[in-house]
């Protein structure tokens, strides 16, 4: 099967007024860079054509696919995996692209969405599921990135969780967070309200002494003063 393949063109100008000129124009500033490479290459990609890409080829947001840069002297033709896309964020204006140029052979680190399947046993008890992670660290072959990494939850039950270690990950994938790390909690309603209160929450009993210190230090003031 033929890889995807994206149009971009080599940019000229730098800065932040040439940038926003750019997106007014409907391109988006981007960079080409890899540890082969002896110095990043600026580019600017169409935002349209980007957009279509993208919605023709969704697997390209973690496979590898082909860049044909066009520059004063042609075009060239370089393997890429993407590495990062930045959003504005109060409007979601796309800002700026990342592409990674990979080396058939060697390995890359990469992102890959967590897609969490089913609906938890504790959920159905009244539990909440509590997300800690939506994505994971890995190292592979370009061509072994996997498109997500899927997590079944229909087991767990008000109380478990599930860290990094429990996940089912392909062989030739390392995972480089820590193995001990939460990726998710089943926890019920009650104790939720109180991990987000936790710092904030004063009993009644706390009030009272407080009141009752206070009051005694007014009247220290007062026997002192007379």
């Amino acid at each position: 099967m033929e890889e995807p393949r994206l149009k971009v063109r080599v940019r000229y100008k730098k800065g932040k007024g040439y940038a926003r000129k750019l997106r007014r124009k409907g391109f988006v500033p981007a960079i080409l860079y890899g540890h082969r490479l002896k110095e990043s290459i600026p580019l600017e990609v169409e935002l349209k054509e980007f957009r279509k890409f993208l919605s023709l080829h969704p697997e390209a947001r973690e496979k590898v696919f082909v860049l044909e840069v066009a520059d004063q002297k042609g075009e060239s033709k370089r393997e890429v995996i993407l590495k990062d896309i930045q959003y504005e964020p109060l409007k979601g204006i796309l800002q700026h692209i990342d592409f990674y140029e990979i080396t058939r052979g060697e390995k890359v680190t990469t992102f890959v969405p967590l897609s969490f399947v089913g609906e938890a046993k504790g959920v159905k008890k009244g539990g909440v599921v509590e997300y800690l992670r939506r994505e994971l660290e890995v190292e592979c072959l370009p061509q072994d990135i996997p498109s997500t990494i899927e997590v079944d939850i229909t087991s767990l039950d008000v109380g478990d969780h599930l860290n990094v270690k429990d996940l089912k990950v392909p062989p030739k994938v390392r995972v480089l967070a820590h193995p001990e790390e939460r990726v998710l909690s089943v926890v019920s309603p009650v104790r939720k309200e109180e991990i987000e209160e936790e710092g904030v929450k004063v009993s009644p009993e706390e009030v009272e002494v407080v009141g009752r210190k206070k009051e005694k230090e007014e009247t220290s003031k007062e026997e002192s003063s007379d």
